[in-house]
């Protein structure tokens, strides 16, 4: 299984290409930083307060060096801080975080790298009968999820969330298909917020990720 950090990455990466796309660069920034939140959400290591805090309830390592060093930096502060906190916190070596991520995902067999391109392993290990990159079923599961307007995972739903709050939703869906995904996927994340306590600290993370995004 792959991080919310290792799917949201991929989605920026060239199909073809292997490099960043562009226009995700900005975005990118604080939504790895939000996606590494994400994740320690999803695993139960922290939550949000009911003053909309960052709370660390379980410091354990994870055997993940992201998440593990996020887990330190948690630790050591002194008090509770709001997530937009932490966003910044966590986003002050985006460079380093990508070379992290991109290692995790050449160590898990879906790329390679050869003179700073980024090659994709063909066919991916997600499905070895058919040849496609891992990308590829990674956007089309995105795609389904909202299209089809199926029953979600929770994970799915903080991915979506991610993708649409970094501008992301023109590298998953055709012109004609972003309003009513954009609008489908607010509806989502705000909707299980209400019944879902983990939903409700991802959609902290999102709006976190958005207010970061307008602003630059």
């Amino acid at each position: 299984m792959f991080t919310l950090y290792e799917e949201l990455l991929l989605v920026s990466i060239h199909e073809d290409k292997g490099i960043f796309i562009g226009s995700s660069m900005d975005g990118m920034k604080p939504g790895l930083a939000g996606a590494i939140l994400a994740e320690l959400v999803l695993t139960g290591k922290i939550r949000t307060t009911n003053n909309r805090r960052l709370q660390l309830i379980d410091a354990s390592q994870t055997n993940d060096l992201i998440l593990d060093e996020t887990l330190i930096a948690l630790r050591e502060m002194d008090k509770e801080r709001k997530f937009g906190y932490w966003l910044n916190t966590l986003n002050q070596k985006p460079e380093k975080l990508r070379k992290q991520i991109i290692a995790s995902l050449i160590q898990k067999g879906i790329m390679t790298q050869e003179d700073g391109r980024l090659i994709w392993v063909i066919p991916s290990p997600l499905n070895v009968e058919i040849k496609a990159s891992t990308k590829y079923w990674v956007i089309n599961r995105l795609r389904s999820n909202v299209l089809a307007q199926e029953d979600i995972q929770l994970r799915d739903i903080a991915l979506l969330g991610l993708v649409s709050a970094c501008g992301l939703l023109e590298l998953v869906f055709l012109r004609d298909e972003r309003k009513l995904a954009r609008q489908y996927i607010n509806e989502l994340v705000v909707g299980q917020a209400m019944k879902e306590p983990v939903i409700e600290a991802i959609q902290e993370i999102v709006t976190a990720i958005a207010a970061e995004v307008e602003e630059d």
